[in-house]
C-alpha cells in the first residue's frame, strides 16, 4: 500500500519577525507621510488698521497647539507646520486693541490682518464747531440764534445759555453764518481740523457797528464725553476734569496715578498691602471716609468706610475721562447721595 505523506511547512521564527518588521515599517512610513500631508505652513502679516503700516512685536498665539511667536519688523509671522483644523487665533500688542477669533487651516497659505490702535480713533473723536453767541452790548447769551454752514445742510440753534454745537463736520475752512431776529447777521470763516473741535465765541449787535473778530480756540473732544455732558460740567467750573488727551500725556501705569496731581486728592496705601493704593479727597479727610465712585453712570462704590480699589477695577488705557469733586460742592445732582459728602469720582470708559 502506497502511503502519501503530507507535511506542513512552518516558517521559521526569524522569518516571521522579518515580515512583521517590514509591515510595521511600511505602516509607519505611510503614517508619517499622512502626518506630513496634514501639516502645512501658515504665514501672516499684521498691519495698523488706520495707517496700513506693519506692526512689529505683535504676540500671535494659536490656541490649542501651544504655538506662540511675535511679528518681525515687517509685521510678519510664520508657523512652519500646522495640522489642518480650526484654532483660536489671538493677536495682542500693548498699543493696539487685542483680536481673538476662530481660524481654520485648510491648506498652506498667507494672509494679512489688522489691529485697531488703542489710542483714540477717528470714530471716537468729535470733529466740528462748538461755541457761544452773546450780545455785544450787555455780554449776555443770545438764545435761539441760528447757525448755518454755507454750502451744506448743517445748522444749529443756540440754547438758553447761547451755546451751540455743529458736530461731524469735515475738516477744512467753512463759511458760517450767525443770525437772530433783531440782530445784525454776521458771517465768518472758521477752520476745522481733523479730530479736533473748534471753539468760537461770537458777539452779535442790534446796530450795524463794527464788531470784533470772533475768538477761536481748538481742542480735542471725545464723542463719549460729549454725549454724557462731561464738557458742559467742565465749563461750569466745578471739580477737576481729566480727558483722554491728558491721560495719554501722563502715561499712567495705574488708575490711582491719575489723581497724584489733583489739588485736594491724596493717595493712601493699604495697611495690609502697601502695593494697593486708595484715593481720599478733601471732603473725607477729617472723617477719614472715602469718595463715592460712579462708573459710566452706575455707582460702583458708595464711599464712606469702603474704599474703591481703582487699580484693580480699571486699566487707565480704557478710560475716556475722569471727573473729580473733592468735596460735596458742585457735585452733579444725578450723582449725589450717601457717600458723596466725602467727595465724588466719576469715571467714563471708552466705547
Amino acid at each position: 500500500m502506497n502511503r502519501r505523506w503530507r507535511c506542513r511547512l512552518h516558517p521559521a521564527p526569524a522569518m516571521i519577525a522579518a515580515v512583521a518588521a517590514a509591515i510595521a515599517a511600511s505602516v509607519a512610513g505611510a503614517s508619517a507621510q499622512e502626518t506630513e500631508r496634514e501639516r502645512v505652513p501658515i504665514a501672516g502679516t499684521v498691519v495698523d488698521a488706520i495707517t496700513g503700516a506693519p506692526i512689529q512685536g505683535v504676540t500671535v498665539v494659536l490656541g490649542g497647539m501651544g504655538f506662540r511667536l511675535e511679528t518681525d519688523a515687517a509685521g510678519r509671522f510664520r508657523f512652519a507646520r500646522v495640522p489642518l483644523g480650526t484654532y483660536r487665533l489671538e493677536l495682542s500688542h500693548p498699543a493696539y486693541q487685542p483680536t481673538v477669533g476662530d481660524f481654520t487651516v485648510m491648506r498652506a497659505g498667507e494672509f494679512v490682518t489688522s489691529l485697531q490702535p488703542v489710542n483714540v480713533g477717528d470714530d471716537e473723536l468729535v470733529t466740528g464747531i462748538i461755541g457761544v453767541v452773546s450780545d455785544v452790548d450787555g455780554g449776555g447769551p443770545i438764545s435761539g440764534a441760528a447757525i448755518h454752514v454755507a454750502g451744506s445742510g448743517d445748522g444749529s440753534l443756540t440754547n438758553a445759555r447761547g451755546e451751540f454745537t455743529l458736530a461731524g463736520m469735515p475738516p477744512g475752512t467753512h463759511i458760517v453764518e450767525f443770525s437772530r431776529l433783531g440782530y445784525i447777521t454776521r458771517t465768518d470763516s472758521v477752520h476745522v481740523l481733523p479730530d479736533r473741535v473748534t471753539s468760537v465765541r461770537v458777539a452779535l449787535s442790534a446796530d450795524p457797528l463794527r464788531l470784533d473778530p470772533i475768538t477761536v480756540t481748538v481742542e480735542r473732544r471725545e464723542i463719549v464725553l460729549q454725549g454724557v455732558g462731561f464738557y458742559s460740567r467742565e465749563a461750569e467750573g466745578f471739580g477737576e476734569f481729566i480727558d483722554r488727551e491728558e491721560i495719554e500725556n501722563r502715561v499712567p501705569s495705574e488708575m490711582t496715578d491719575l489723581f497724584a496731581r489733583i489739588p485736594g486728592a491724596d493717595l493712601r496705601a493699604d495697611a495690609w498691602n502697601p502695593l494697593e493704593r486708595y484715593v481720599i479727597l478733601r471732603g473725607g479727610r477729617a472723617e477719614g471716609c472715602f469718595p463715592r465712585v460712579v462708573l459710566d453712570g452706575v455707582v460702583v462704590s458708595g464711599g464712606g468706610d469702603a474704599p474703591a480699589a481703582l487699580d484693580q477695577m480699571l486699566d487707565p488705557q480704557s478710560v475716556a475721562g475722569v471727573e473729580v469733586y473733592v468735596s460735596s460742592t458742585g457735585v452733579p445732582l444725578q450723582y449725589a447721595g450717601t457717600g458723596a459728602s466725602c467727595g465724588l469720582i466719576v469715571i467714563w470708559t471708552r466705547r
